[in-house]
């Protein structure tokens, strides 16, 4: 999921789109060291990824929401 965020962000900051790039990145950023610490799969999507798509409700390349599903239905 992370590979597929930074591959959006660097295509949308290529693409001049660069307050959507940052928001995606602000989504992400604290993914890969909650992974390690005491991630919450309903925290991050609450608190991060909620936010992202209601800032920018169209034109997701990847659905990061229906990615994190998946990963939880692996719980």
């Amino acid at each position: 999921m992370l590979g597929y965020a930074l591959t959006e962000i660097r295509s949308r900051a290529s693409d001049g789109q660069h307050r959507r790039a940052r928001d995606l990145a602000d989504a992400f950023h604290k993914l890969p060291n909650e992974m390690w610490d005491h991630f919450s799969i309903s925290f991050f999507r609450d608190a991060f990824l909620k936010p992202y798509y209601r800032e920018w409700p169209t034109e997701h390349p990847f659905d990061y929401l229906s990615m994190l599903d998946e990963v939880e239905r692996l719980q």
